[in-house]
């Protein structure tokens, strides 16, 4: 947690996740979230319980009570903060939706993430 804002832990080498935490940004128009790459020196001491080798496996979320989300529940707590947002979320408050959306998710940041490292060549 960011001064009192849930913190999303992204891959700031990955360009496709660069890409959409610059969405995020612009799209957090109440400032909810504080955004910060995994790469950040100190990442292990300001959040002792996510370990750096989990976060190149998936996003993070860290909320306000501390509480941490990954993957596509991490991607479901962001879209809860974004304006307009609970709208886009509304499908995860169906009985068994993370347990569809996680694969999706994992299948997204292997074919456009950084599992495998591709150049950003768009």
């Amino acid at each position: 947690m960011a001064d009192g804002r849930a913190t999303l832990i992204y891959d700031g080498s990955c360009a496709f996740c660069r890409r959409w935490a610059d969405r995020v940004r612009r799209w957090d128009r109440h400032g909810q979230l504080a955004l910060l790459p995994y790469q950040t020196p100190d990442l292990e001491t300001r959040f002792p319980q996510i370990s750096s080798a989990a976060c190149r496996q998936r996003i993070h979320l860290v909320d306000e009570r501390g509480a941490v989300f990954a993957g596509a529940a991490a991607g479901r707590e962001i879209l809860r903060r974004l304006p307009n947002g609970w709208l886009w979320a509304l499908p995860f408050s169906l009985p068994g939706s993370l347990a569809i959306a996680e694969p999706i998710y994992r299948w997204i940041t292997h074919r456009w993430g950084p599992l495998p490292r591709r150049q950003d060549s768009r």
